[in-house]
């Protein structure tokens, strides 16, 4: 995934004469559409796109000719003449005033859901102002070995920022040393950061990990983070529990910024109004839960969006069942003598359901399930303790 930047113009309109309106400087690709009605889901991200198909409509991939919709004026310059779908496949698009070239890497995919997650895939995203990292899983697909970018984070947001120079600077990467896994090579971590007033509205960044997509493609992604965040991916099984190894150390109090970065208060059981129930005090803690939703229902109420955001991730009326951390390791797990949390803890979290689920319709794809991790309970709200940090391994979502 690359960025090219031929030339940048500073936009200057200096003249009260009306002028033909400036060519198009974005290279986007914004969708994608198949010949056969077989698509059960997609993730679009910035520059990597994942399309979700019905298993075996396509037999061995090889040979899929995909219609691309392109942001205004931008066009296709390299990868459209290759219909050989069966692994990653670069699409190179230049936009309309020809001074920004963008490479997406798009993967077509028959539907195969995994449900053991084990954090040992990483992959370093470049662009031209940093660094971070993406974990991925790795599947078999149609006999070949796929990576299925299921998860995400809100590093492509931090990145504007400029602060993140390397990988664990920033608010989401791997462990640095194999001793810090629970099994494996690497474990996730996920740490609340201080971004302050250059984050124009967003002075938090907490550490996060989620099943869906962060993309800013049609919003101001410093100020509508909520609106980037795009949880859940289609799921046709019935989930019984959530099992995770984690170990989490709390930065302290919840703080509440400005806009500017200045602490203005602290969150208390008094001012939370989120209605999740969830803050029994100040002390900042971690989120660690699993939603499923009916993602027909959620495309009816939020103007043809079949997934949730951060606004609505925990009190949609398209929720179906959740599981969700509640006991005090929340807060904090064992540590050592100087205060770090040396032991991980396995918890078991129990799907518990608001709705029936109607096993036509999960057949179908209907539902979608997302699995979320934070460092920071209130980190969409930019709500939290910098320095909280938050070890995941090691999960398994079970099913029926």
């Amino acid at each position: 995934m690359r960025i090219t930047l031929l030339l940048a113009l500073p936009l200057m309109v200096l003249s009260s004469c009306i002028k033909d309106e400036l060519p198009n400087t974005d290279a986007d690709i914004l969708d994608i559409e198949l010949d056969k009605d077989v698509i059960i889901g997609k993730k679009i991200e910035n520059d990597r796109i994942t399309v979700f198909i019905t298993p075996n409509s396509y037999g061995d991939l090889t040979n899929i000719k995909p219609t691309y919709v392109l942001s205004e004026g931008s066009k296709i310059i390299r990868g459209d003449d290759n219909y050989d779908y069966s692994s990653a496949h670069e699409i190179e698009v230049i936009s309309e005033d020809g001074n920004w070239r963008k490479v997406h890497e798009v993967r077509i995919m028959d539907m195969a859901f995994p449900t053991e997650y084990y954090f040992e895939n990483w992959e370093e995203n470049r662009n031209t102002s940093g660094v971070y990292e993406d974990c991925y899983e790795r599947l078999m697909n149609n006999g070949n070995t796929s990576d299925f970018y299921i998860w995400a984070s809100g590093n492509l947001g931090y990145r504007i920022t400029g602060k993140g120079t390397n990988p664990s600077d920033y608010p989401t990467y791997k462990t640095l040393s194999q001793d810090d896994a629970h099994n494996g090579a690497y474990a996730a971590v996920l740490e609340t950061r201080y971004v302050g007033a250059i984050g124009q509205g967003s002075p938090l960044a907490a550490g996060n990990l989620f099943i869906g997509e962060f993309s800013g493609k049609g919003i101001n992604i410093m100020k509508q983070q909520m609106k980037a965040t795009r949880f859940g991916i289609p799921f046709n099984k019935k989930p019984k529990s959530l099992k995770v190894w984690f170990k989490y150390k709390s930065g302290g109090i919840i703080s509440i910024y400005n806009e500017s970065g200045d602490i203005i208060g602290t969150r208390t059981t008094n001012n939370d109004n989120s209605g999740n129930n969830q803050n029994t005090g100040s002390k900042d803690y971690a989120a660690i839960y699993a939603v499923m939703f009916d993602n027909v229902k959620a495309k009816e109420l939020y103007n043809g969006k079949n997934y949730l955001d951060g606004s609505t991730i925990l009190s949609s009326p398209a929720e179906v069942g959740r599981a969700i951390l509640t006991d005090n390791t929340k807060y904090g797990t064992p540590t050592n003598k100087e205060g770090y949390p040396n032991e991980y803890v396995e918890i078991e979290l129990p799907f518990t359901f608001s709705s029936p689920i109607d096993e036509n319709r999960l057949k179908n794809f209907e539902y979608s399930i997302t699995i979320v991790f934070s460092s920071s309970y209130y980190g969409a709200e930019f709500q939290g303790a910098v320095g909280s940090k938050l070890w995941i391994d090691d999960v398994i979502l079970e099913c029926e």
